[in-house]
């Protein structure tokens, strides 16, 4: 399995996976089988250790494991045509184990337990355990669908993509700790191992990747004592290089969305900054002009995956983003609170669903809901 399951649509209710092929049984015989599909599991075999989803039985030839990236499966799979894609529906499966050598499964495995204990803990937090699930994991099993639906109507969706911000976020707190501690060679290096290991919980999307290549290449940058490259230059490498290492995230609208709208940014948001009037406070006017450069540049591609365009979403991001800003910061240090002093659960709790009350309203306000 070659990525995180995300809960999609299709057939009713599923979970979209990536998985590299190995084999093909069919009624002819058994073929050999080389390259990247993506198959769909119904939502009892995927959520059947997710806290509060419980299901009576799950239908397969021997005991079913984590559905994660790096898990080794033998599938059954109905095969469905949607215009010119083959999808594939899970009907059965066996669990086979994890995938590497030692090593490599014991990471792998350490991995999906530790996303799943997370999970745990998200749901014992409410709604407010959900937004922050899919903000710092990238599931949204726990994110009510109202709210989920009024980021996206409202030109909100990329706050709840992993991306740049959450990286930036996370990095961020690792390299202000370590150079405080060690100063700035070794404070970068945290700040990369930080972002590394936020990319290896959160797994790869597109817009996460693109991020972590800016990071390193950035991080080596500055450790060989180089000129720091022009923005535009530097998208432009990443792009190159994600498409050779991950061709396959082309298509992708995460990645289209990522990439036009930082390319808008780079390239429109100076002009936009000259059309707002000069008596707009100086970080609101950046604000309101780096999302209006977004907003043109990705315009094609919503009009293409949504149908309309969400221009209000150019005034929501000043005041629902730093409330996520916010949120994620409390978030983080209040996991880490409860982990050392499990009693405190319940008022971080509280503190982070009143918090969560106020970014749901306003997320629905502005979607006009």
């Amino acid at each position: 399995m070659a990525s995180n399951p995300v809960k999609t649509s299709f057939f009713g209710s599923s979970y979209k996976t990536s998985f590299y092929i190995r084999k093909a049984f069919t009624s002819c015989g058994i073929y050999e089988a080389r390259g990247e599909a993506s198959v769909y599991f119904p939502c009892e075999l995927v959520e059947s250790y997710y806290p509060g989803k419980l299901y009576s039985k799950v239908s397969s030839g021997g005991k079913w494991g984590l559905v994660e990236n790096g898990s080794v499966f033998s599938l059954e799979v109905k095969c469905v045509q949607k215009g010119n894609e083959i999808m594939f529906l899970v009907e059965n499966g066996k669990f086979l184990g994890w995938h590497g050598n030692c090593f490599q499964k014991s990471v792998a495995r350490f991995r999906s337990l530790c996303r799943l204990q997370f999970k745990r803990l998200m749901y014992a937090w409410g709604k407010a355990g959900g937004l922050l699930l899919a903000l710092l994991s990238g599931s949204r099993e726990y994110t009510e669908k109202s709210v989920s639906n009024a980021f996206r109507d409202s030109g909100l969706s990329h706050i709840l993509a992993l991306s740049g911000m959450h990286l930036g976020l996370f990095g961020g707190i690792a390299r202000f700790l370590g150079r405080k501690a060690s100063g700035r060679n070794l404070g970068d290096a945290i700040q990369l191992g930080a972002v590394a290991f936020f990319v290896w919980f959160a797994g790869i999307s597109p817009s996460l990747f693109r991020a972590f290549l800016a990071a390193l290449i950035l991080y080596l940058n500055s450790f060989f004592r180089m000129n720091r490259p022009e923005g535009l230059s530097l998208l432009s490498f990443c792009f190159i290089i994600h498409c050779v290492i991950f061709p396959s995230h082309i298509l992708e609208p995460a990645f289209m969305l990522s990439y036009a709208s930082l390319a808008g940014i780079m390239i429109f948001g100076k002009i936009f900054r000259k059309w707002y009037p000069i008596f707009i406070p100086y970080k609101i006017r950046i604000s309101l002009s780096d999302s209006s450069a977004a907003q043109l540049s990705t315009a094609p591609v919503a009009i293409r995956l949504f149908g309309r365009l969400m221009p209000q979403g150019i005034v929501a991001s000043l005041f629902v983003s730093p409330l996520v800003f916010l949120f994620l910061y409390l978030g983080l240090f209040g996991v880490i609170i409860c982990l050392l002093v499990p009693f405190l659960s319940v008022p971080i709790s509280a503190i982070m669903s009143g918090l969560y009350f106020l970014i749901s309203k306003l997320v629905l306000f502005f979607s006009f809901k």
